[in-house]
């Protein structure tokens, strides 16, 4: 496509969304397009913009991965789960040792009872 069929082929476009427009806006974007126009003739000033956005892809200047703030957010906020999940795990022992020595102190039986060997083969037999 050649550049003149490219550039009426915007300007086309640009008339028609700029047809609802008050007269004071269309008329400063009117001066701004031909000022565009302007520099874009200009072959010294054609060429930069043939290249303008080139060092924004993956190559060139391009940041380091490791240096984007989300990846950190991120690993602290898993990092972050896995320790809670721990603590939460050592507090359910804890609890869990404490009801059975709850249990163990509350009941009817003395506690010579349950360290006495006998008791415990007694235990075992009486299970169904």
């Amino acid at each position: 496509m050649n550049e003149k069929n490219f550039s009426d082929k915007i300007t086309a476009h640009l008339d028609r969304g700029a047809a609802g427009l008050k007269a004071g806006t269309a008329y400063r974007l009117q001066l701004g397009r031909e000022a565009a126009m302007a520099r874009f003739s200009d072959p010294r000033r054609a060429a930069e913009l043939g290249l303008a956005g080139a060092g924004s892809g993956t190559l060139g200047n391009a940041r380091h991965f490791l240096s984007d703030i989300r990846l950190w957010v991120g690993v602290l906020v898993i990092a972050g789960c896995v320790l809670y999940y721990q603590q939460w795990q050592s507090m359910q022992l804890v609890r869990d040792i404490t009801d059975t020595d709850a249990a163990i102190l509350t009941s009817d039986l003395p506690i010579e009872a349950y360290v006495d060997t006998g008791f415990q083969n007694w235990l075992k037999r009486s299970e169904p």
